[in-house]
């Protein structure tokens, strides 16, 4: 694997220094770099081609704003399962991000394929941040034979992004940014990808000019150990038409809890007041009780 020639930091997009200090690290976003080989392209291309006929348009994965779309492709190839757990990409994405990283928790996000839609009036994915901490988006098909297509993100904080729009939390829009502060990130073949700190980078994938075969993989990863602050917006994605994908976040908030309320049993001291206890246990708790009640009331934001 390669390395990208620039890394832009949360602090250049414009986070405070509070608000960096709030994010695991101040990774924002990278140029594209060398992940897979040619005949790792080859293989994960036919692969993605093979699941096309049964994206989101069909049956196995719901609807939202991306146009066409499979995800949990894990659950569905062996090889695609093998890259999104490979040890060597996570140890390599790791490094560059300053931070330990494992494959997402939540398999339906974990191992992602963005399609182009059929109808190229279409942007293959609108303004938005994403639910988990980060992600690589890695060219599969030739980006070279492309007119328009382009992966494209804000050079600004979320904030200022979803305020220029008129739109909050993750939701997409297809309006356009002040092109003085959008930046495309090119891809120089098949096989590049580049890495973001995705719930922090306001970004879309522009739409497509002329009808071409446009295929994007995208693996997400979670900050370890469990412990560790997480992005991972099990709320928002509660939302989400997926079959399992309940029962996926439900594990994910478990897990993470758990190791709270383990490291929890080695933190309490005999001498902490029942107001400090109190406050241990809901901050240990807080957000599988949040998804709890979420999905208790799927109607109730």
């Amino acid at each position: 694997m390669g390395s990208p020639e620039t890394i832009i930091t949360l602090s250049q997009l414009g986070y405070t220094e509070a608000e960096v200090k709030d994010c695991p690290t101040s990774f924002g976003v990278s140029t594209a770099f060398k992940i897979l080989s040619d005949e790792g392209v080859a293989v994960m291309h036919e692969t993605c081609n093979a699941m096309y006929a049964n994206r989101n348009v069909s049956v196995g994965t719901g609807v939202n704003r991306l146009g066409s779309y499979v995800r949990g492709a894990g659950y569905r190839s062996q090889f695609i399962k093998d890259f999104c757990d490979s040890p060597e990409l996570a140890e390599h994405l790791s490094a560059m991000a300053g931070v330990s990283l494992a494959r997402h928790s939540v398999p339906a996000v974990a191992c992602g394929v963005n399609y182009a839609p059929k109808d190229i009036r279409k942007a293959v994915d609108s303004w938005h941040v994403d639910s988990v901490a980060f992600d690589i988006v890695m060219m599969v098909s030739d980006p070279t034979i492309l007119e328009g297509g382009e992966f494209q993100y804000f050079h600004g904080t979320k904030m200022e992004g979803q305020s220029l729009l008129g739109i909050e939390g993750e939701e997409g829009v297809d309006v356009e940014l002040p092109p003085d502060r959008v930046v495309t990130v090119p891809f120089p073949a098949a096989g590049y990808g580049f890495m973001q700190q995705g719930n922090m980078i306001f970004h879309r994938a522009c739409r497509l000019k002329k009808k071409a075969e446009r295929i994007t993989m995208i693996p997400s990863f979670v900050v370890t150990p469990a412990t560790a602050k997480d992005a991972t917006n099990s709320i928002n994605m509660s939302g989400w038409d997926d079959p399992g994908l309940p029962a996926e976040l439900a594990r994910h908030e478990a897990w993470r809890a758990s190791a709270r309320l383990e490291k929890l049993i080695d933190t309490i001291s005999l001498h902490d007041d029942t107001t400090a206890l109190v406050q241990q246990l809901d901050e240990a708790l807080e957000p599988l009780l949040k998804f709890r009640n979420r999905i208790s009331a799927p109607g109730k934001s």
